[in-house]
């Protein structure tokens, strides 16, 4: 790269905070120059926490701001689509946090925006959705150390024909309304789950041809 990629911050939540603190302290190819929240205030907060220098109170300001290259979107889920075809339309590169849309159809909408504008959009994580049309994801962890030994091992034929996977992840979600609440995008595999089910991928190369799940639903009709 001869010059860094102008980085614009989307939210200002938890899950920005984390990004913004990962890609400051790892990389001089990147700068974040902008953050945008639903209120002036707390974009300024988080401009002064992390050193940033212009804040925005509104999507549609850093949408249309010329010095920003790339945007990630850290907002809640049900505004993922929405937002991303905001910034894709103003020509911008963009990094959405998962799921990209809470259906296929809306997954594909956001890509087709990005062709038409001849920029860049693809997501942290995938859906379970998305995982139908590509077994390789913008995952994160598969660039652990762990997962490249995994990869190793299972292609290297040391573990034979493998047949099955196991993996078991479960963390005590139930004080985060965004995960259990129809309103909000929740649902298990639209966060936690997409981990067990990219190391199945991950070892046989490919999305499944078709899938049985078992769980129980919430008063609010979520697994």
């Amino acid at each position: 790269m001869t010059s860094p990629l102008r980085w614009g911050i989307c939210s200002a939540g938890i899950i920005s905070a984390d990004f913004v603190s990962s890609l400051q302290g790892h990389s001089d190819n990147h700068l974040v120059v902008a953050i945008a929240a639903r209120s002036l205030e707390r974009a300024q907060k988080f401009a002064t926490k992390f050193k940033i220098p212009t804040a925005y109170g509104s999507y549609e300001e850093l949408a249309r701001d010329p010095n920003v290259d790339v945007v990630y979107i850290g907002a809640i889920n049900t505004e993922h689509v929405r937002l991303s075809k905001l910034f894709l339309n103003h020509k911008k590169n963009v990094l959405c946090e998962k799921p990209l849309a809470l259906t296929l159809r809306e997954a594909r909408d956001v890509l087709k925006t990005a062709e038409q504008n001849d920029v860049f959009s693809w997501k942290p994580m995938a859906s379970p959705l998305e995982l139908r049309d590509t077994a390789d994801p913008g995952i994160w962890t598969r660039f652990f150390p762990v997962s490249a030994k995994i990869r190793e091992l299972v292609s290297s034929g040391q573990l034979g024909d493998v047949k099955s996977v196991f993996v078991n992840f479960g963390l005590d979600l139930n004080n985060v309304e965004r995960l259990f609440k129809r309103e909000l995008g929740g649902g298990a595999l639209y966060d936690v789950g997409i981990y067990p089910i990219q190391i199945a991928t991950m070892v046989f190369g490919r999305a499944p041809s078709s899938t049985n799940t078992h769980g129980f639903l919430n008063a609010d009709g979520m697994k």
